[in-house]
């Protein structure tokens, strides 16, 4: 049996008596569960729709000595906007552009657009007026390309906890590798979508590019998100990419470069304490090649104090480097 908690159960009820305008009895309602392995009983079904009744329009229809429901959540008429909310939906729309190569940003912008198509002609005449008076900097994010059946498999996999196996185009050594990934969540990283998943192959949470999954299978094998998950996933990730064990990294920055890491980057670390010469930069993380890239981009602005092993990957980069001149 497929286990659904309450709240998805009445969403996925919601969703049914909304989309047939003949409407549904308990009956048809207790067997399109059964489709889906969720077996409760009538009773329960009654409650739900009790429950259901007292935030939705759910309407009661007798015919032929049955009862049959319907719900008008989805119907929206005559809605009026404030200006300030007229705005903030150009806002949206444009915060949207970036990611309409994915699934959810197509989907996000013709929701607005429906919500736009049930207002008065003044309002959308006013949201073409401001439309482009907002320009948001999309330099630094990231077009890919995506398979639609594979980001919607991903989807599948995360709602049901089931395992899937990928073929992964690897980003470091640019080889095909074939992995089994247990599926947590969708990231975004500077406008890439990724997934966030515990790797089988290398016994660890990775994140992987869903543009670099060049196929993918969906597993009969079932997984646990583990308890301390959510709690921990982002401090092992320094801004894009997960790694191991965490550490405390201490960072000096000279007072050139503390303008810039005060300006820019200053959410990055858990602490900063101000000094005579800069700053000192405090973070509990996992050192990862990216967080190495990070420091060596600031030269001779930034000194690692902590840890000792991280002192010399720098120091082993800077000497590589300078061989090349």
């Amino acid at each position: 049996m497929k286990d659904m908690a309450q709240t998805e159960r009445q969403i996925f009820i919601l969703l049914l008596l909304s989309e047939n305008k003949r409407g549904y009895t308990i009956k048809d309602i207790h067997s399109s569960l059964e489709k889906w392995d969720v077996i409760v009983d009538k009773r329960t079904i009654m409650r739900d729709i009790d429950s259901l009744s007292g935030i939705c329009f759910i309407s009661e229809d007798k015919r032929n000595g049955q009862t049959y429901y319907t719900a008008d959540k989805f119907r929206l008429k005559d809605i009026t906007f404030t200006s300030p909310e007229l705005i903030s939906l150009s806002f949206m729309l444009e915060l949207l552009k970036p990611y309409q190569y994915m699934t959810m940003g197509r989907t996000a912008n013709e929701l607005i657009h429906r919500l736009l198509d049930n207002t008065t002609n003044l309002n959308r005449e006013f949201i073409k007026h401001f439309t482009g008076l907002v320009n948001i900097n999309t330099n630094d994010y990231i077009t890919d390309s995506l398979n639609p059946e594979i980001e919607k498999k991903l989807h599948d996999a995360i709602q049901n906890k089931v395992k899937a196996k990928i073929i992964y185009r690897s980003f470091g050594s640019d080889e095909d590798t074939i992995r089994v990934i247990h599926p947590f969540e969708f990231s975004i990283n500077d406008g890439a979508l990724c997934v966030v998943a515990y790797c089988e192959l290398r016994n660890d949470i990775r994140d992987f590019r869903v543009s670099r999954i060049r196929a993918l299978t969906l597993l009969e094998d079932h997984f646990e998100i583990p308890e301390n998950y959510y709690n921990s996933n982002n401090r092992r990730k320094f801004i894009h990419l997960s790694g191991g064990e965490m550490e405390q990294i201490i960072i000096s920055f000279n007072k050139k470069t503390s303008k810039y890491i005060m300006e820019y980057e200053s959410d990055l670390a858990d602490e900063i304490v101000q000094t005579d010469d800069g700053i000192t930069f405090i973070r509990n993380t996992a050192v990862t090649d990216e967080l190495i890239r990070w420091i060596l981009q600031f030269g001779s602005g930034a000194k690692v104090l902590n840890p000792s092993h991280l002192k010399e990957k720098v120091k082993q980069e800077l000497e590589s480097s300078l061989k090349l001149y």
